[in-house]
């Protein structure tokens, strides 16, 4: 795709936010090293390709389920940043993505894709705070005895009905409102992502501070159980939170994902609530053989291409580039 000059020009002045990343635990699966500062394209994401990209600041998944190796991972987190001042940062603050910014560098904040690696202890999240961890994803999924919530979550597509329905179901354990109001005495984004339609809407109740749903879809556009409904969308946007849209092709569109369709379900967004509330929650390296749309981090200037040619004004496209995200940040992390 050709970039004009001016989405170039609104590209490189934007700060850039990816609420979501998964390069970190994919690599991690597959046995590979986790210094992502080498270039390496069988991934969607390394620190080259994210400079090149414009990327400002993504959010590193580095726990889910077990404690050893999200400790793995926030160590690794840790370890790169140290070892690569220059083009990686370990952000806990907004002026730290401000500052990398400056910079040319990639500020990371840590990000829990679930809370079920707590095993149940406040006192771990406590200390996932002190390693630097700012974004809290109360589930990836899981529900019963040990997690935030009492159902498990369905990943698969929806009728309205049954969206409708899942509403009256069993939502939050007391453990995860525990989290919540853990999280917004410490300063930790509370993400949605993965919860149960019940569980959305208490906890949207509970957060003293604005959540967010770091990486998922639009349901009108693509009827996912993973997208939020309009009813969703508007309880989000009351609590000040933003939403993330993911690339993965299947929640762009279920047969026919392209970057049209991807720019139709943030001006669906921006219809329904406004421009304050929706921007990029890519998930790269999260969504299996499937090819994301941009395919590749370095490719991100297309999408700001795509909101341009729609006819957002620049500060529209500048808010779903990163302001959005980086206004609740502002709010909850400082």
């Amino acid at each position: 795709m050709q970039i004009s000059d001016h989405a170039r020009q609104l590209h490189n002045r934007a700060i850039i936010v990816d609420a979501h990343n998964d390069t970190l635990v994919e690599r991690h699966a597959r046995g590979d090293t986790l210094d992502v500062t080498e270039r390496d394209e069988a991934y969607h994401l390394d620190v080259p390709r994210a400079i090149e990209g414009g990327l400002t600041c993504a959010f590193f998944m580095v726990g889910s389920s077990k404690i050893d190796r999200m400790m793995t991972l926030i160590d690794a987190t840790i370890s790169i940043a140290e070892a690569h001042p220059n083009v990686f940062r370990y952000a806990t603050s907004v002026a730290e993505i401000e500052q990398a910014k400056v910079d040319g560098a990639l500020a990371v904040v840590g990000q829990l894709e679930s809370c079920t690696c707590l095993n149940g202890q406040l006192s771990t999240l406590r200390n996932v705070y002190r390693l630097g961890v700012r974004v809290v994803n109360l589930t990836h999924g899981e529900g019963g005895e040990g997690t935030t919530q009492q159902q498990a979550s369905i990943f698969d597509y929806a009728a309205p009905e049954d969206r409708e329905a899942a509403r009256d179901l069993p939502g939050l354990t007391d453990f995860g409102r525990e989290v919540i109001a853990e999280c917004n005495r410490l300063g930790m984004v509370v993400d949605l992502a993965h919860a149960s339609d019940a569980s959305f809407y208490e906890a949207i109740e509970l957060s003293q501070t604005p959540p967010i749903f770091s990486h998922g879809a639009v349901f009108a556009q693509s009827p996912h159980w993973r997208g939020l409904t309009d009813d969703q969308l508007r309880a989000l946007a009351d609590a000040g939170g933003v939403m993330g849209m993911a690339f993965h092709p299947k929640f762009i569109d279920r047969e026919h994902a392209t970057m049209e369709r991807l720019v139709d379900s943030i001006e669906y967004v921006i219809d329904l609530v406004g421009s304050d509330h929706i921007g990029i929650g890519a998930d790269y390296d999260g969504m299996g053989s499937n090819v994301p749309i941009p395919s590749s981090v370095d490719r991100l200037p297309e999408f700001t291409e795509a909101l341009v040619q729609r006819g957002f004004d620049d500060e529209i496209v500048l808010k779903v580039l990163g302001g959005n995200f980086l206004r609740v940040l502002r709010e909850v992390i400082g």
